[in-house]
């Protein structure tokens, strides 16, 4: 090949390269750069919140509820919302017809005592009377027939006598038990207040018939309350005793009361499709608002971080189980794994992968991807 053949060869190779970066520098600069928000990883305070939503109801010791033991006509019972004290009467039922039930056991009783002893009586009467005749008739001075019958007679006594021995006593313990448990229904047909509260609900209006075993009232320190909370599977393991709790409620959106966390209920339940369980919290004072049945809105806090960098929880994406974010370089897109702490509400804590003020690429759009070009959207947002 001749000198000259080379030298054309390397301008044609030279100028078809050229050509190729040229190309591509065009197609580059046609292609337009993707559209994105970002946010720069920036160090703050993290709260920590699981939110859920519960029911208020008072604690078990400052709380009564009155069932009826007895039917009747209720004489008298309190309105809902009234304040009672100690001795005051939340509750009377006509006493009447257990009363004379009650006088009729004991009547009952004492007759069949009475039996006992009358039959007792006569037994020792009849006998006494039987061994004089046995000596009559032994010296000939009674004849045999009113012999057999003052026998027969004796026989008799004696054989109504032991069948009330043994009939008697099973008859009153029987009396005893029915007694003692009308006397336990007339003391309950008047309840009164154990402690000082408010009669917060009432099934009946005075005037109306209870029936036996129905609830009739509730009564509660209002002062003493608790939070039964829905508390997710999922959140369990971050949800203990001893935590601060936030309750709002729909009927006061300007007012907020505080709990503590006293118990985590060891049972899963299905509720509205959701498998939770329940966490107790006692309502620190003031409770005033509150009611029981009240369906509140909750934010328990299981973490409280002075210091943490932090980055908005759009911002985090998972690629075969890792997590990463897309921090921009320049003008171009890098994939970045992130090691994750604490989830806030809305931002993530990054334990490491990040430096503070890096800014990361909020949200996805499609074509994001490892060194894609970046137009930034809008101005750098702090993460929140």
């Amino acid at each position: 090949m001749s000198a000259i053949s080379s030298v054309r060869r390397s301008w044609l190779l030279a100028g078809g390269a050229g050509a190729l970066l040229l190309f591509a520098g065009l197609l580059c600069a046609r292609t337009p750069a993707l559209s994105i928000e970002v946010a720069v990883a920036r160090r703050a305070p993290l709260r920590v919140e699981v939110n859920t939503n519960g029911t208020v109801e008072p604690v078990p010791e400052a709380e009564l509820r009155v069932h009826a033991r007895v039917a009747g006509r209720i004489l008298e019972i309190p309105e809902p919302g009234t304040r009672v004290v100690t001795g005051d009467v939340v509750l009377e039922i006509e006493p009447g017809p257990v009363a004379a039930e009650l006088a009729s056991a004991e009547s009952e009783k004492l007759a069949a005592e009475e039996s006992l002893r009358a039959a007792q009586r006569t037994h020792t009467r009849v006998s006494k009377r039987a061994a004089t005749d046995a000596e009559l008739h032994a010296e000939g001075a009674l004849n045999p027939h009113r012999y057999a019958e003052s026998r027969a007679q004796q026989a008799e006594a004696r054989e109504r006598f032991e069948n009330l021995q043994s009939e008697v006593p099973l008859r009153v313990a029987s009396l005893d038990l029915r007694i003692a448990e009308l006397r336990a229904q007339l003391a309950a047909t008047k309840v009164l207040a154990p402690f000082d509260g408010t009669v917060y609900r009432t099934s009946y209006k005075q005037d109306e018939i209870s029936e036996v075993g129905a609830p009739v009232l509730w009564l509660a320190d209002l002062s003493r309350l608790r939070i039964r909370a829905n508390v997710d599977q999922v959140d369990l393991g971050r949800v203990s005793v001893g935590q601060q709790m936030r309750i709002t409620a729909n009927a006061w959106p300007d007012r907020e009361w505080s709990a503590i966390v006293s118990e985590i209920v060891p049972y899963v339940v299905v509720k509205e499709n959701r498998s939770v369980s329940e966490s107790l919290a006692l309502v620190q004072p003031p409770s005033e608002g509150l009611i029981p049945g009240m369906t509140v809105d909750v934010d328990i806090l299981v973490a409280d971080v002075a210091d943490a960098l932090q980055v908005p929880a759009m911002a985090v994406h998972r690629g075969d189980g890792a997590p990463f974010v897309y921090t921009v370089v320049g003008d171009h897109a890098r994939r970045t794994p992130v090691e994750l702490g604490r989830q806030g509400i809305s931002t993530v804590e990054i334990l490491g992968g990040v430096e503070p003020e890096a800014r990361v690429v909020v949200g996805y759009s499609s074509g994001l991807e490892d060194g894609v070009r970046l137009e930034i959207r809008i101005p750098d947002v702090a993460a929140r």
